[in-house]
């Protein structure tokens, strides 16, 4: 007998990136290197007037770098990009170094660099968006026909996953069009908001295009797209030791890679917030998150709660602020569990460190609103997953991994429903799912496994696997 339960919603994701990726190779979930240089090389040769080939997103953890030399085995004549699951690091092939000006030597970039060998030759792994544009900016831009294909496919895996609503975390120029086209043509199912994605180098000179977007979004009055959020990224990721850290990383000594400098994002914030924006910053590192915490606490209050994406590593003295302030913590419960992406953070953390990671359970102890995202598609998009791992904390049969930090089936399930509702302050539209089974009848490791039968928005069917 099928049950009907709250419709679950994404806080963190990337839609359009996500849907993008599936136009090229699909290396995601592949566990070894060779398998993804089979794939690569077969989607080359299957699409040979393809004249760049971007994919994703290949396991970081396969591998300490990534080589441009493997990708030329499968394809030379053209460039080569594949995201890596972390989506903060890249690896190209030589074609593509080349066209990037990078065949040689590599530019001094923040955030990020590009991985050298002994005599500075960049050798095909490029970390963080310093380094990453260097060659994503080389690409030429999708057709409209192609972005909105790309969307509908990710829109029909969400929906497939029993997700209504998203917050895409990072639209930049061009996006918002995509979203407005879809709008426009009837081909918007899920609820999506949008996050102007702010760097240090945009957020003077796009305010003006970000609001003349919001503007044509609330034009449109539809309450399936908003945009009503403003994206920051405080630091980088832990497993390329660009995350800010309060104590330095085993392997070298650094704090990581603050994105910002403090003063400057404290002006950014208040700039956005003071028009209405909603704060949301990636922060990862206990560095990264107390700073994101500060410039929160000093910026102009909107209508909205500010949220901290990720917040993987947090200090002791700061989980208590999260409550104090009123800022969501929206996290990815799929990250804690000991897979590859988690282990290989280990070499720069350490084990106790590495043991102090996604810590839900202080937070929502101390009073705090935890939301859950997928990140998708860092990781998979599916919430009975996620759910599934904020309840047991384990991996393929592992042991729970730090189970005093895990979540019961009821918590996973409201960070997944109605505390998106909350972290984007808006109104249920009467959105329901009907699964094969409820999850808080099954045994927690069997979750992941109930089906989505359907999906329906106010008594009307919007998606079926009937």
């Amino acid at each position: 007998m099928t049950i009907w339960h709250p419709a679950f919603r994404d806080g963190h994701a990337h839609p359009l990136f996500a849907g993008r990726e599936s136009l090229g190779p699909r290396v995601d979930g592949v566990g070894n290197i060779e398998e993804i240089l089979e794939i690569v090389g077969r989607y080359a040769a299957q699409n040979p007037n393809q004249h760049w080939i971007v994919g994703g997103a290949y396991d970081r953890s396969l591998a300490r770098t990534f080589l441009a030399s493997w990708l030329d085995k499968v394809c030379s004549d053209r460039p080569v990009v594949l995201h890596a699951s972390d989506h903060h690091t890249i690896w190209v092939n030589s074609k593509a170094l080349e066209i990037a000006g990078l065949a040689e030597t590599a530019p001094a970039v923040s955030p990020g660099f590009c991985d050298v060998d002994e005599n500075g030759k960049p050798t095909g792994t490029l970390r963080e968006s310093g380094a990453m544009d260097l060659v994503l900016s080389k690409i030429p831009a999708l057709t409209m026909s192609q972005e909105l294909l790309a969307l509908d496919w990710a829109q029909e895996q969400m929906l497939a996953s029993g997700i209504v609503q998203v917050q895409d975390a990072w639209i930049e120029k061009g996006m918002t069009e995509v979203y407005l086209e879809a709008l426009k043509l009837g081909r918007l199912k899920v609820r999506v908001n949008l996050a102007a994605r702010i760097t240090p180098e945009n957020f003077e000179t796009d305010f003006d295009y970000y609001n003349k977007m919001r503007a044509l979004v609330q034009e449109a009055d539809s309450p399936l797209l908003t945009f009503d959020t403003a994206k920051f990224f405080a630091d980088g990721v832990l497993g390329s030791g660009t995350a800010a850290v309060l104590e330095p990383y085993e392997h070298n000594h650094s704090h990581g890679e603050p994105v910002w400098e403090t003063p400057e994002l404290e002006i950014a914030t208040k700039h956005y917030a003071s028009a209405g924006y909603q704060l949301h910053i990636h922060a990862i590192g206990d560095q990264g998150v107390r700073t994101a915490l500060d410039v929160i606490e000093k910026a102009p209050k909107t209508k909205f709660p500010s949220v901290i994406a990720h917040a993987e590593l947090v200090d002791s003295l700061d989980i208590p602020r999260f409550a104090k302030l009123g800022v969501i913590a929206n996290m990815q419960p799929l990250w804690a569990r000991p897979d590859g992406m988690l282990l290989s953070c280990e070499p720069n953390l350490g084990r106790d460190r590495l043991n102090r990671l996604y810590r839900m359970r202080d937070l929502l102890d101390s009073g705090a609103t935890i939301s859950f995202g997928s990140d998708w598609p860092v990781s998979s998009v599916r919430p009975l997953e996620g759910i599934m791992t904020a309840v047991t904390r384990s991996y393929q049969g592992s042991d729970s991994w730090i189970p005093e930090q895990s979540l019961s089936v009821a918590e996973a399930i409201t960070a997944y429903t109605e505390n998106v509702l909350v972290q984007l302050n808006c109104e249920d539209m009467g959105e329901q799912i009907e699964l094969s089974e409820n999850p808080l009848d099954v045994n927690a490791p069997e979750i992941a496994e109930i089906e989505i039968i359907s999906v329906k928005r106010s008594g009307q069917t919007i998606w079926t696997n009937k």
